[in-house]
Parts: structure tokens; C-alpha cells; sequence
């Protein structure tokens, strides 16, 4: 080993839409196989004495794509890590591989979506170019995936005021024993620059260096610029006693009011005259429930008729859009009402259904439509550009999807000399488990139900005499 110093240890955290990136402005990142890496990097001064710059390498990937298999106590997963730091001349400047597992309680524990493994490598390098790639394999699977990031080692002064690269934060905690631990603080970092206005704050980490013990306080100012380069956002600036030859700079500002996209932080420290600042990109996505709400928009955006009634034609659509999930009750006593109160009675009937009221969204209608625009296109009869026209709602699969959703299985049985074309469709979490028997009777694609195990559906118990193909011919 030349000069990295290698911390192999794991660490884990959930977060939603939680994602990093690397310094846009000196590095570049490539990312192949099917496992998916995060990485990033921050640059920070090492010795007053030795021209060498202490780096730190973030790394992490979502647990969910690992294999786990089970164990005495619950189900675990080993992955095959390997890593190697390479000098812009093309010279091996350190290599190391390793063997690290994660366990959990239950197998749904191991597939929580945006559930990162994070993990921190530090080296001490000269000033230059470089390139970093790591290699992770899963031990149990042929899921593997690789990692290359390009970037440059700055020359820190030993005289003039400096401040480091910046290293963007997810979280805040108390220290513990892990390698994440700086200023008192346990500090996971973000390693791709992606936040969501549920995550409220950006924090970030920095250091500054080489105070003269003649300077009394220092300034911290914080700018934010939008993805156009204009000034979005001028934090207050701070001023600080100086008190040692340098300081830590762990600051945040709140991204509540931030409109989604990209911009760049600049953090400038300026003390007796002397300047110096420093940019990092980030950027802003739409929170949980922006996207449920969207969602709902683009679900509903081909049916106006689900939330206001305005003419004869979107009082009929509404209607055959909820005729298999209304009760017959309901049904009379839309008929019944003018246009004017088929509005009122739309709301109040998906209100009747929503299962979380307290919420923004209707989880159920946007299920609901998901459905049955999937239903109208799959299994119309009648290929058109122009979906009022399509009438897969109207078919015996369309139904069935409607009400139940998409089987747990599909058994496809085509045509052959000894049975019509015919398709079984099982739903394991129906009534216990149940099934559906489709027959295609005239051979153009209609197929049509003709037994169910499920109850207040259609019963044939002969149903398999049907197949048989008809000896009459012309």
C-alpha cells in the first residue's frame, strides 16, 4: 500500500429520494452493470508540513438490489468490493478489495425502496488528476456494477486563507463509533446532490485554514444561483470569532420554498481582507407527496369527468367508468340527478372510497384509473387513435382487471388442433386464492369468461368441454 488508507466499514440508513453526486466542476462519473453506484468525493488540507491533501471518497447503493438469503437469524447479503485510485500518467497508485455482508430482521426489510449501504475510503494524495473506480458484486447473484470518477487533488496554501471543497450533507446525528464522525457530528453524506423538499434542509461541510493570529473574526457568506446562474438566494452572512488557525463550517439552509431543479451552493469565507469561495452543484426534486399528486393529475388527465361533470357525453363516461365498483343503488340514484348534481355525487363517491381521507390524494381513484385505462387500451376490440372510442372497459378481461387488478399469474394456452385458444388468470390474495377462465370461442381475440372460482362470478364446471374445436366446417 503506497498512500491510501482504506476505512472498510458499512453503515445503513433509509431515506426517501435520498441521492449523491460528485463536484461538477472538476470531475466526471461513468457508472456500469445493473448494481447502481453513488459516488462522491471532498478534498480537504492535510499537515502544515507535508504537501499531501486528505480525501474522502463516499460511496453507497441501494440494499435492495442485493440477494439475501435467510440465516439463523434473519436474511443476509455479501457483496465483493473492489477499489482502485489511478494517477492521470496511468500509474496504480493503491488497489484493495474486501468481502462486506448486511443483514436484516425479514426479506421485506431487504427490499425497502431507496434504502442506501453507505461507506467512506480515505487516502492522502499528492495535487493532481485522478481517476477512482470501485467494483461491487453481489456474492449470491450476477448483479454487480462499477464505478469511475475523474477528478482533481487542488494545492492548498500554507499562508493565504483557504477553505476546502465542500462536502454536501444528508444528515445530522450524535457521533458514534462508525467513520462518518466530524465536528462532534455524525454526518452522512449525500452522494449524489439530489434533494426533495422532504428532506426540508441542504446541509454542507467545510473547513477553513490559515488564520493569522492577528485577525480577530472571520465571515461566512452563503449564495444560492438557479440552474440559469442568477442569484435565487442570499443567505445573511455570519460573522465568527477566530479562535484557532482554522474552523469547521457545518451550515444548512432550508429548500421548503425551492423550486424543483438544478442550482449551485457558493460558500465564501472572508477575514482581514482576503477572499476565497466555493461552489458545489445540488439539486431539488418534487417531495412525496408532490409526486402523489402529480401522479393523480397525470392518471386523471384523460377522465375530467372523476372530479366535475359538465355535459350529457362525461355524465355517460363517468358512469361506465364506475359501473363494475358502484352498487346498484348507487347507480339509480345517479341516473336519477340532473347534470348540476352528478358533479356533487362523483366527489362523494370517491370520498366514500378514499382510503386516507387526511391525505391530499385518493389513492383508491388513481388505482381505479390506472386500471381501467389499462383495460380500455389492452383489451379493446377496436384499435383507434381516439380512446373514447376504445371499448376494452366493456370486454370480460377489461372487467376483471377493473375489479381485481392484475393477476398474480396469467397461464396463456393457445390455439391448437385439440382446444380453442384460452387463458387462466390466478389471483393468490382474492377470496384465498382464486382463478378465471377465458376462452377465445370464435378465434378473432375476444375471449370471454366462462368460470370462475370466485364467488358472484360466472360458474361452468364443464367449462373445459368448450374448448373442444367445432367438427363442422364448410
Amino acid at each position: 500500500m503506497k498512500s491510501l488508507a482504506v476505512c472498510i466499514i458499512i453503515c445503513v440508513l433509509s431515506s426517501f429520494c435520498f441521492a449523491q453526486t460528485s463536484d461538477v466542476v472538476s470531475s466526471s462519473q461513468s457508472n456500469n452493470g445493473s448494481l447502481l453506484i453513488l459516488a462522491d468525493y471532498a478534498c480537504f488540507k492535510y499537515s502544515d508540513n507535508i504537501d499531501l491533501v486528505f480525501t474522502e471518497i463516499y460511496y453507497s447503493f441501494y440494499r435492495s438490489q442485493l440477494f439475501f438469503r435467510p440465516d439463523t437469524l434473519g436474511y443476509n447479503a455479501w457483496v465483493d468490493v473492489y477499489i482502485e485510485i489511478i494517477s492521470e500518467t496511468g500509474e496504480l497508485i493503491d488497489s484493495s478489495s474486501w468481502r462486506m455482508t448486511n443483514w436484516t430482521a425479514t426479506i421485506a426489510e431487504s427490499k425497502i425502496p431507496n434504502y442506501l449501504i453507505n461507506d467512506i475510503i480515505t487516502a492522502k494524495l499528492k495535487p493532481g488528476k485522478y481517476s477512482f473506480t470501485i467494483k461491487i458484486a453481489d456474492v449470491y447473484s450476477d448483479v454487480s456494477g462499477e464505478k469511475k470518477i475523474d477528478f482533481s487533488i487542488p494545492s492548498y496554501s500554507y499562508t493565504e486563507l483557504e477553505l476546502s471543497q465542500l462536502e454536501l450533507i444528508y444528515s445530522i446525528s450524535d457521533p458514534d463509533t462508525g467513520p462518518f464522525n466530524k465536528a462532534g457530528k455524525k454526518l452522512i453524506p449525500n452522494t449524489r446532490a439530489i434533494y426533495s423538499h422532504d428532506d426540508n434542509i441542504v446541509y454542507f461541510y467545510a473547513e477553513a485554514y490559515n488564520f493569522d493570529s492577528t485577525w480577530s473574526t472571520y465571515t461566512v457568506d452563503i449564495r444560492i444561483y438557479d440552474g440559469n446562474g442568477n442569484l435565487y438566494k442570499n443567505i445573511p452572512s455570519e460573522t465568527q470569532p477566530i479562535s484557532s488557525k482554522s474552523a469547521v463550517v457545518l451550515n444548512g439552509f432550508n429548500i421548503a420554498s425551492f423550486k424543483v431543479g438544478m442550482y449551485k451552493l457558493a460558500v465564501g469565507i472572508h477575514s482581514s481582507g482576503q477572499s476565497v469561495v466555493r461552489e458545489k452543484y445540488f439539486e431539488i426534486t418534487p417531495g412525496q407527496l408532490e409526486w402523489e399528486i402529480a401522479r393523480e393529475r397525470q392518471e386523471l388527465v384523460d377522465f375530467p369527468e372523476a372530479d366535475k361533470i359538465t355535459s350529457d357525453d362525461e355524465a355517460k363516461n363517468f358512469q361506465n367508468q364506475i359501473l363494475y365498483i358502484a352498487t346498484r343503488d348507487e347507480i339509480n340514484q345517479y341516473d336519477k340527478l340532473p347534470l348540476s348534481g352528478k358533479s356533487e355525487f362523483a366527489k362523494a363517491f370517491w370520498k366514500r372510497r378514499d382510503p386516507t381521507p387526511k391525505t391530499a390524494i385518493n389513492e383508491y381513484k388513481i388505482k381505479h384509473y390506472a386500471r381501467f385505462r389499462f383495460a380500455n387500451e389492452a383489451y379493446s376490440t377496436f384499435k383507434a387513435a381516439d380512446d373514447s372510442k376504445k371499448n376494452g372497459w366493456r370486454s370480460d378481461r377489461g372487467r376483471i382487471y377493473i375489479v381485481y387488478g392484475e393477476p398474480s399469474d396469467e397461464e396463456n394456452n393457445p390455439s391448437s388442433l385439440e382446444a380453442k385458444p384460452w387463458l387462466q388468470w390466478n389471483y393468490d390474495k382474492v377470496e384465498g386464492g382464486v382463478y378465471f377462465i377465458f376462452i377465445d370461442e370464435t378465434g378473432f381475440g375476444n375471449y370471454r369468461l366462462v368460470h370462475s372460482s370466485a364467488q358472484s362470478e360466472p360458474k361452468d364446471y364443464n367449462w373445459s368441454e368448450r374448448l373442444i374445436p367445432s367438427s363442422i366446417g364448410r
